[in-house]
């Protein structure tokens, strides 16, 4: 399975304990957003993600897939 770089923007800053609940990506406060960014397996890791950004109630205000490092 080929994995893809993603970079999401959500409103707000997140708690240390919301941001355990993203513990495969890395988080950084960029007031007043939070940026998550990390390697997602596929269509599916995509999808979860989003979903639990919205079962959280987060805003998600951006999505990008990153360009790959040389």
């Amino acid at each position: 399975m080929a994995t893809a770089r993603y970079e999401v923007r959500v409103n707000g800053r997140l708690s240390e304990r919301a941001q355990g609940a993203f513990c495969t990506m890395g988080v950084r406060p960029v007031p007043p957003q939070t940026i998550m960014f990390g390697d997602l397996g596929g269509q599916s890791d995509l999808c979860d993600l989003l979903a639990l950004c919205s079962a959280m109630g987060l805003e998600v205000v951006s999505l990008q897939r990153l360009p790959r490092s040389p």
